[in-house]
């Protein structure tokens, strides 16, 4: 069994900090998985950047998603044939079929972020929030300023598009690790769906800087995953 970390299309991979080498002290194969940069992805962005996802993704392998990445679920598992063996949601969207980006969020940040788009790109994520809020999520030094320095331009196009009419198949076993508060909604409705959920009084970057805590949930979501 191997975890594959796969992180929201607004940052980069540097957002799981240590998590991979702590799975790796505590004898888990874990890789983190890229995405294509946004010029190297073609439209429309759900098949494409799913379609890269997929063909990284090796029989059992498990698939853990963060933030927006979440989006991304159903389609990867559709188009990974029954190779993947569960999905762990952290702190992540759920999938939402046929609806955008934008039709998920509150109505202030989207007309927010409209405002804010420059030659039909949204600025880079750490500029959706006041200034220093994003550096009070991570850790002072190399993790961040890797962190910032993945960050950049983000398509309108893909917030207005709508995700593929798939969900994760009834088939697959999901679960849900609730780092903050902000996505209490998302771990309330994985509870209600019957599936494995746990909750951590963290941040939304709590891989950069609880990376033990965040491990040892996940592997307690990992060992429930059916097989």
């Amino acid at each position: 069994m191997r975890l594959i970390l796969l992180h929201s299309p607004l940052v980069g991979p540097a957002c799981w900090g240590e998590v991979p080498a702590e799975l790796g002290a505590r004898g888990y194969d874990a890789q983190v998985l890229a995405l294509p940069p946004w010029d190297q992805v073609a439209r429309p962005f759900y098949p494409a950047l799913a379609a890269a996802v997929a063909q990284g993704i090796e029989a059992d392998d498990v698939l853990v998603v963060h933030s927006g990445a979440g989006g991304l679920a159903a389609p990867v598992a559709a188009l990974a044939e029954g190779r993947l063996a569960a999905v762990v949601f952290v702190d992540a969207i759920l999938p939402h079929p046929g609806r955008s980006w934008f039709e998920t969020a509150s109505a202030p940040l989207g007309e927010a972020l409209r405002a804010a788009a420059t030659n039909d790109r949204l600025p880079p994520w750490d500029q959706w929030f006041p200034p220093g809020a994003i550096a009070g999520l991570t850790p002072e030094g190399p993790l961040r300023e890797a962190f910032l320095g993945e960050l950049g331009p983000a398509p309108l196009a893909f917030f207005d598009e709508p995700a593929p009419a798939l969900d994760v198949p009834p088939s697959l076993g999901w679960s849900y690790l609730r780092l903050s508060k902000a996505y209490e909604a998302e771990a309330g409705e994985a509870r209600r769906l019957g599936r494995p959920t746990l909750r951590l009084e963290l941040s939304h970057l709590a891989m950069m800087t609880h990376p033990e805590e965040v491990v040892s949930s996940l592997v307690q979501l990992v060992r429930r995953a059916p097989r």
